[in-house]
């Protein structure tokens, strides 16, 4: 039944819907780390990264592109946004430690400093949250888990989109 609703919506509505999607999402983030107190991890930061591509492309193929070159844009859309299911599926398997911890989520080499001044002033700017930590979970599921979830089906959506209007 959803996917007959597919046919009716036009390449704009759609590209405003993901737009403002996108832009929600990265409201939530900056209202859960400016209000709220929630540290991102380096992971968390990534998985922005991608809402701001996906909300700067959806936002510049709805403003600026015509008709015709939209169909493409949202098929691009699909491959950014599954891009972003990986990133966030990276993210949750960090998390359950079915993977080891990547080098930009905790430096462990020690080595590099010279003296104690050092050694505290990179402590200092070192982050505290690292990327296997689950800062706020609802329903057993972290919030890299409902971005790998959502950002799955926002892909299947773009990409369904584009087979419905072939």
């Amino acid at each position: 039944m959803c996917i007959k609703f597919l046919k009716n919506i036009s390449s704009r509505f759609l590209l405003s819907l993901l737009t403002l999607f996108s832009v929600g999402v990265l409201g939530m983030a900056y209202v859960l780390e400016h209000y709220y107190g929630f540290q991102p991890c380096q992971m968390c930061l990534y998985e922005q990264k991608i809402f701001m591509a996906t909300g700067g492309l959806s936002l510049f193929s709805l403003l600026l592109l015509p008709a015709r070159w939209q169909y493409y844009a949202i098929l691009l859309l699909g491959l950014v946004f599954f891009g972003g299911a990986l990133t966030a599926a990276y993210h949750v398997a960090i998390q359950h430690h079915w993977v080891d911890l990547p080098a930009f989520c905790s430096s462990q080499d020690f080595s590099a400093f010279d003296s104690i001044e050092a050694l505290k002033e990179q402590m200092l700017k070192t982050p505290l949250v690292r990327c296997d930590q689950v800062t706020w979970s609802f329903l057993g599921l972290s919030l890299a888990a409902y971005n790998a979830i959502v950002s799955l089906f926002l892909a299947l959506l773009c990409w369904k989109w584009a087979c419905k209007h072939r």
